[in-house]
């Protein structure tokens, strides 16, 4: 990431937000030339809107963000004289957002204006593998086991990556707190994820019923990693990414749904899936996002097939 030089911040409030930014970003563990790096990128926005006359933070809009990134997009780059590649542009655009995602986080404004803009991003894909609400019914209403439940409550209910499911402990789900806890999810991130009644009910009879007969198995050993493991294969060991893949391929078969095969389906696409119904049911994007542990929103945008009328309705609300 470039770092913007001869930037000077004059207005005293958003030097001390910037500053704000900078303990920030040491406290979600980046590098240091990564923090400092976005602490230049975020003093060129401050300085970009000094020069515009919007000195009140509170004050700034989507448009406004959307007038930046129109002017990052243009900007000639300090290396080489050229138009900024679109990564470091989307780069820039990804250091406001999170800026203003620390200062809804600590209060300082009601709503984050950059949540709703999309910002595109080299190579990025938004063909996205989905099932609807009646598919993920049908294959809830096939399973024979009480894991096979939980398997799908854990990466469709919980909306889990597949790393997130390989690490899951027993002392990060709290039955009765509700509450299941991914220590360190995708950048190190730590967030807690509310759970349903069903996913509770669903993850309890599992563990209660039939992990206990799976420790059994010659894979587990006591004080090793299997042990804590909450999901595990027939084996006793803890169950990988291409056996959760394996509980649902047999599951889709068993549906005999012939759409439903077709779409080739893998436990990550459930994570799409949960995603995309839950704006379907009226969740907000932001809400979506941070369910989803996405550092930022334009991911979750891609996730969950956000449209531009829902993208110009969202921006009118604000």
């Amino acid at each position: 990431m470039g770092r913007p030089s001869n930037i000077i911040v004059v207005n005293e409030d958003y030097r001390k937000l910037a500053e704000k930014f900078y303990q920030y970003q040491k406290r979600l563990g980046y590098v240091p030339n990564s923090y400092q790096a976005r602490f230049n990128y975020l003093n060129e926005f401050l300085h970009w809107l000094e020069v515009q006359g919007n000195l009140n933070i509170t004050s700034i809009t989507a448009p406004s963000i959307q007038q930046y990134y129109n002017y990052i997009s243009e900007r000639p780059s300090k290396k080489d004289g050229g138009i900024l590649s679109q990564k470091t542009t989307h780069g820039h655009m990804r250091i406001v957002r999170d800026f203003f995602e620390m200062l809804l986080q600590q209060q300082q404004i009601k709503i984050n204006p950059a949540a709703t803009l999309k910002f595109y991003y080299p190579g990025s894909s938004e063909e996205r593998n989905i099932i609807t609400q009646q598919e993920v019914q049908q294959l809830y209403e096939i399973c024979n086991t009480a894991q096979e439940k939980a398997i799908l409550s854990l990466a469709y209910g919980c909306g889990l990556r597949a790393a997130e499911l390989q690490n899951c402990n027993i002392e990060d789900i709290k039955l009765r707190e509700k509450i299941l806890i991914i220590p360190k999810g995708k950048g190190n991130k730590r967030r807690v994820i509310p759970l349903s009644n069903g996913v509770v009910k669903d993850l309890s009879n599992y563990y209660f019923g039939e992990r206990e007969a799976l420790t059994t198995g010659r894979d587990y050993k006591l004080n090793s990693n299997n042990q804590n493991a909450f999901m595990l294969h027939s084996r006793g060991g803890r169950m990988m990414d291409d056996t959760y893949n394996k509980h649902l391929k047999a599951l889709i078969a068993r549906t005999e749904n012939e759409a439903l095969k077709e779409k080739q389906i893998t436990i990550h696409n459930l994570r799409h899936s949960i995603a995309t119904h839950l704006l379907e049911q009226g969740i907000p994007v932001e809400q979506v996002r941070l369910f989803l542990g996405h550092s930022q929103l334009e991911t979750t945008q891609i996730y969950t097939h956000v449209n531009k009328q829902q993208l110009k309705n969202l921006m009118n609300n604000e």
